[in-house]
């Protein structure tokens, strides 16, 4: 029950909300529809002047359309919403209404609203007749020349019949055509350069102009120097110069103070009222301009001095706690003795947080760099200066060296913990001194190994010191292995190469045991004095000794139980070439080809060389080549001889008797000149043994007939023709 009597005034207003809300929405759709239905009767301007009179450059005629609307009581304002036009868009301008007159003549003006059009004519005039230039007094020609330096004021009046004239010169326009001969302003002309323009008034649309020929009253300024050259010295005291302009009528002024001076380099020279005053060294032109007219002059500036030098010269390191430093400068000029400038010299920090400057004294102040300069007379001179902080310890980057006779040291890093903690390189603020000086000691400022030996480099640190062993060997030129190529068998060990060292004096040393190995793969296990091969494979041993390498080409392979070669001897010309072709037997019998991999030696040196699997014949001679591979060995029998050019017999026709005989005998001709008898070596044949036969050059006649007897004799051949009678 109590929910029921809750609910009933609920239901006692829905009703009368729900009337309300359908009569304003009925209200709302009466008003969209009145206003869609807006019916424009007519239009018409509001307070139109009649006559419409507008002035060229002068007040603009502002317009308002009206438009009546049918049913309504008033009229509605639709001057922004109508479309302006006008007949002629040269003589009026219309913008929403806002009419601009622009020249002389006539234009209708149109607004249309909905269909609805209403115009207005408009007659635009000048204001005044004409506007004409004068100088006050008279009216101006339409040219004149002027004179730079010339006074101008120029007045405007503006003139209409039956009226007086009336003076617009602060109102007129005024314009330059070339501002850089002259510029206006209200009529006062102010002259700039030599040339042309034309000054122009304007005023309500009239305009009256002048062209001006504007040149300067003086031909050219003179400064009179000594041979049109002025000299100075960085330091001297500021010169005055003269300037006097030359009248282009005759006659001259002196212009120094009136005249504008111009430095072409201010750093070396500046100029003020022809005083010059001398900045730094170089060269310079001084230029004097006054009314259109100018003059020149040349200065160089030469340093007081020849050089600025400063003493210490290096570059400072130091610390928070040391003292202050005091640098000397000194300046020279050829033989005379130096000049201490330190007190007159200009002293600047770049960073005075790092360092402060007074007089050269130097005062560490910040962790960091700065440079300090300094600067006489034109000349500067600088260093740099490095502030370390405190440190707790130091270290070096390497504790031994090894150097070269007669060259310079380079030094290792030394690096040093702060009290911060951080980690700062102090190379160069080590100080170092030698154990021997005799084998290294400081030589213009450089460490120089003087004597072999080896001696201790002690560097100290804000009272921390640290130690390097020091070397001094004779210069290496090349390290050289006893074998080129190397074999192991597989999970055996073999002997380490034999390694020498070549000096540049020439010198050679066995270093096998001071080299430092390393094998390009883990397959090959360097443990001196032996190495030993793990799996099968091809590796690259290199040794290394001062900065020297060499490598050696190492096979890990199977056992070879045998080695032969395909030729046991052979014979070559000087110059010649010829590969050997090497063959292994793997103990599974399996074959491969050793010619490259073999390491050969000749006997004698001098017969031939061999490079992989090719010897070269060097000179005349006999020897043999041995080579090796895994401790087996094949020789070879080496003969070398000149190459045969020719051979040549002692006839090349011969007549025989039956049963005669006669001897021939052949020589051999070779490329080095030699001439040798061949005809016991030759070999000799018959083309016909019938008619007759040979034994070492010896011809027997057999019967009548011919033939060719033919010597042949390494390689090459010759022919005698017999006849038997």
């Amino acid at each position: 029950m109590r929910m029921n009597r809750q609910a009933s005034p609920a239901k006692h207003y829905r009703p009368w909300l729900t009337v309300m809300l359908a009569f304003v929405l009925t209200f709302s759709s009466f008003a969209g529809i009145a206003n869609a239905d807006e019916v424009v009767t007519s239009i018409s301007f509001d307070d139109a002047p009649y006559p419409a009179i507008l002035y060229v450059d002068d007040d603009t005629i502002a317009l308002h359309v009206n438009a009546t609307i049918q049913g309504a009581t008033s009229v509605k304002d639709v001057t922004a919403d109508s479309t302006w036009t006008s007949s002629n868009n040269s003589v009026v301008k219309v913008s929403g209404g806002v009419l601009t007159g622009l020249t002389n003549g006539s234009a209708t003006i149109t607004a249309t609203y909905k269909g609805y059009k209403t115009t207005l004519p408009v007659t635009v005039q000048y204001l005044y007749d004409t506007v004409t230039l004068n100088d006050g007094s008279t009216d101006l020609p339409a040219t004149a020349a002027v004179k730079l330096g010339a006074t101008l004021k120029y007045e405007l009046t503006a003139s209409k019949s039956g009226q007086a004239d009336e003076d617009v010169t602060d109102d007129a326009t005024w314009s330059s055509l070339n501002t850089a001969v002259a510029t206006v302003k209200d009529g006062e002309i102010t002259l700039l350069g030599a040339g042309e323009t034309t000054i122009t008034a304007k005023y309500k649309g009239r305009s009256d102009s002048i062209k001006l020929t504007v040149s300067s009253p003086f031909k050219s300024i003179s400064i009179p120097t000594e041979d049109d050259l002025l000299e100075l010295n960085t330091g001297d005291d500021p010169v005055t110069l003269d300037a006097s302009a030359e009248r282009t009528d005759g006659g001259s002024i002196p212009v120094a103070d009136t005249a504008t001076w111009v430095s072409s380099n201010t750093s070396v020279v500046t100029v003020s009222k022809g005083v010059v005053t001398p900045v730094g060294s170089g060269l310079a032109t001084i230029t004097a301009s006054y009314l259109g007219a100018s003059g020149s002059v040349s200065v160089v500036v030469r340093p007081s001095y020849e050089a600025l030098t400063l003493t210490p010269k290096e570059d400072l390191h130091l610390t928070l706690q040391d003292e202050p430093v005091t640098i000397t400068a000194e300046a020279l000029k050829g033989s005379a003795p130096a000049e201490d400038v330190t007190e007159s010299a200009t002293w600047n920090s770049s960073n005075v947080y790092v360092a402060t400057v007074k007089n050269g004294v130097i005062s560490p102040k910040g962790v960091g760099t700065t440079v300090i300069k300094a600067s006489y007379k034109g000349l500067t001179k600088q260093i740099n200066v490095t502030v370390y902080p405190t440190v707790t310890s130091v270290k070096v980057a390497k504790d031994t060296l090894d150097a070269f006779l007669n060259d310079t040291v380079t030094l290792p890093s030394v690096s040093a913990a702060s009290i911060s903690g951080e980690t700062v390189d102090v190379t160069n603020l080590a100080s170092w001194t030698s154990s021997d000086t005799d084998v290294l000691d400081k030589v213009d400022g450089k460490w120089t190994a003087k004597k072999l030996g080896t001696a201790t480099l002690t560097g100290t640190v804000q009272s921390k010191t640290v130690t390097i062993a020091v070397k001094v060997n004779e210069k290496p030129l090349l390290l050289t292995p006893d074998q080129a190529y190397a074999s192991i068998v597989i999970g055996k060990e073999a002997k380490l190469p034999t390694i020498t060292v070549t000096y540049e004096n020439g010198n050679e040393e066995d270093v096998t045991g001071l080299v430092t190995w390393k094998s390009s793969s883990s397959n090959l296990i360097v443990k001196a004095p032996n190495m030993r091969g793990l799996l099968a494979s091809s590796v690259t041993l290199t040794a290394t000794y001062l900065g020297k390498s060499t490598s050696i080409r190492v096979t890990i392979e199977e056992e070879i139980t045998k080695v032969f070669v395909d030729a046991t001897s052979f014979t070559l010309n000087p110059g010649r070439t010829k590969t050997m072709k090497v063959t292994g037997i793997y103990k599974s019998g399996k074959s491969v080809s050793l010619g490259t991999k073999m390491n050969w030696t000749v006997n004698p040196e001098t017969l031939a060389s061999v490079k992989g699997a090719t010897v070269k014949a060097l000179v005349e001679g006999t020897g043999k080549l041995t080579g090796s591979y895994q401790g087996k060995s094949v020789e070879v029998s080496l003969t070398v001889i000149p190459k045969l050019k020719k051979l040549t017999p002692s006839t090349k026709t011969l007549t025989l008797a039956a049963e005669g005989k006669d001897s021939v005998q052949i020589s051999a001709e070779y490329d080095n000149g030699k001439i040798t008898d061949v005809t016991k070596t030759a070999a000799w044949t018959s083309g016909n043994a019938k008619v007759a036969t040979v034994d070492d050059g010896v011809i027997t006649a057999v019967a009548k007939g011919s033939t060719t007897i033919r010597a042949t004799y390494n390689g090459k051949s010759v022919s005698i023709r017999v006849l038997v009678k």
